[in-house]
């Protein structure tokens, strides 16, 4: 189960370089935004390209390999995928840190062509990793309180990984030094391939895991891609699912993509107390999982997963108010423990979901709905993209600037708490309202799968 949550780390690592990281990268450190102020709405413009491709490419990664092959039997049905697909998707992570040079006006449109096409290719191999790590977990781990052990320790490497991001890159990185972010991007390549590495035999998959996906699609009819993802958009506690995740991570992201400018320039601090603010989350994660597990186990998955959602919006609210380094320090423990409260449960209900769909179509399409899954998580960062560059350039603020005024600094403070708070708030009430895969309809579910011989 823990070299089985390396592939979580190895995941929760990328999620936070990416978003905390490349836009500030491209926005700020290359230039771009000091010859042209309209560079993070083309930078927004290329990620809406980058999403519509992914939104493509993504669903049908996960169908194209959501099927038995010749070595499904011997080396299993995920790990060769996930080896596939890890590989390729740290060499791109790296290479999106390396970019044409910026020489004038004319380094635009190079710059990005380069950021399209790199992202495109570390987005291939990022969903086929994603697919078959994410889409193993209903498969080993069955069961309510085995899912909820196994949800735990993914949270936990998770954020660890979170804290090794922010700890090493906040160490490393210098505002104004493109080539410390280089340095930083290289670092993280090691980090990830000694992951994987461990992360592979912990995917290994047992005969019998084997045996029930072989059986699965040996017995049901084989259905086109169109028909999957039809039936994947009628199932509605899966959309609610995915549709509270996709407003997560947009929260997330939001907080993400903002902060080296909030701490820059609102608490005007050094980089480095981001080291000790994600130290401090990581302890409240760590020593609340425990809690949080026990109290699923009164009150059911989803009702925690909805109050940890709800939670984490108020967390982020209070960004908005902070001006010194205690706040953004009790911030940080604050977001720890309502994270916490939802990653852990996240994916459990998840699975819950997986099962349902199998129930009712008699067939494993874990793959293919993680590829579908991840079609909607991508509009996330297009939707955090956007607001960025709309907040930045009607309050006129660039980065690079050493004065700011107080509509910018407005700004940055309603992207780091307010939006991601209202998001949170609208996403749990309706997770709440209409979410009923929970009490005797699960265990129902449940039954039937082990009928069925799934």
């Amino acid at each position: 189960m823990i070299m089985f949550s390396m592939g979580y780390f190895f995941n929760g690592f990328l999620i936070v370089a990416f978003n905390n990281f490349v836009w500030h990268y491209y926005e700020s450190e290359l230039g771009l935004i000091d010859i042209t102020n309209l560079w993070p709405i083309y930078m927004a413009v290329a990620n809406v390209i980058f999403t519509i491709f992914s939104m493509v490419s993504s669903p049908v990664v996960g169908y194209l390999t959501d099927k038995p092959n010749k070595w499904t039997k011997k080396l299993g049905f995920h790990t060769p995928w996930i080896l596939i697909g890890g590989i390729p998707t740290i060499i791109f992570f790296f290479l999106i840190f390396t970019p044409p040079h910026v020489s004038g006006i004319e380094s635009v449109f190079p710059v990005l062509l380069y950021y399209l096409i790199i992202v495109f290719l570390y987005d291939i191999a990022n969903s086929l990793f994603q697919t078959h790590s994410f889409g193993a977990f209903p498969a080993h781990f069955r069961g309510d309180a085995i899912r909820r052990k196994a949800g735990m320790i993914t949270q936990i490497f998770i954020f660890i990984a979170n804290f090794l991001t922010i700890a090493i890159w906040s160490q490393i990185i210098v505002p104004g030094n493109s080539s410390t972010f280089i340095i930083a991007a290289f670092l993280s390549i090691i980090i990830l391939g000694v992951s994987l590495a461990i992360f592979i035999p912990g995917s290994k998959e047992t005969i019998e895991i084997k045996d029930r996906f072989i059986t699965s699609h040996n017995t049901v009819e084989k259905q086109s891609f169109i028909w999957t993802m039809k039936m994947a958009i009628k199932q509605k506690n899966f959309m609610l699912a995915v549709l509270t995740y996709i407003i997560f991570m947009i929260a997330l992201g939001l907080m993400s993509m903002n902060t080296i400018n909030f701490v820059d320039d609102v608490l005007q601090e050094e980089q480095f107390i981001r080291t000790i603010g994600s130290i401090f989350m990581l302890i409240a994660s760590i020593i609340t999982m425990p809690i949080w597990i026990y109290v699923a186990k009164k009150i059911g998955h989803s009702r925690l997963y909805t109050i940890g959602l709800l939670s984490f919006g108020f967390s982020l609210f209070l960004y908005f108010f902070i001006s010194n380094i205690f706040g953004f320090y009790i911030v940080n423990f604050l977001t720890g423990i309502s994270a916490a409260m939802f990653t852990i449960m996240l994916s459990p209900v998840l699975a819950d979901c997986y099962d349902e769909i199998t129930v009712k179509t008699k067939k494993h399409y874990e793959a293919t709905l993680v590829g579908f899954r991840n079609v909607f998580i991508r509009i996330s960062l297009l939707i955090q993209s956007f607001i960025v560059a709309i907040i930045h350039a009607v309050t006129f603020y660039n980065p690079n600037n050493p004065v700011h005024s107080k509509d910018a600094l407005l700004g940055l403070r309603l992207i780091q708490g307010v939006f991601p708070f209202l998001f949170c708030l609208v996403g749990a009430i309706i997770f709440y309202k209409w979410f009923d895969l929970k009490g005797v309809k699960k265990q129902e579910i449940m039954q039937q799968l082990k009928e069925m011989g799934l």
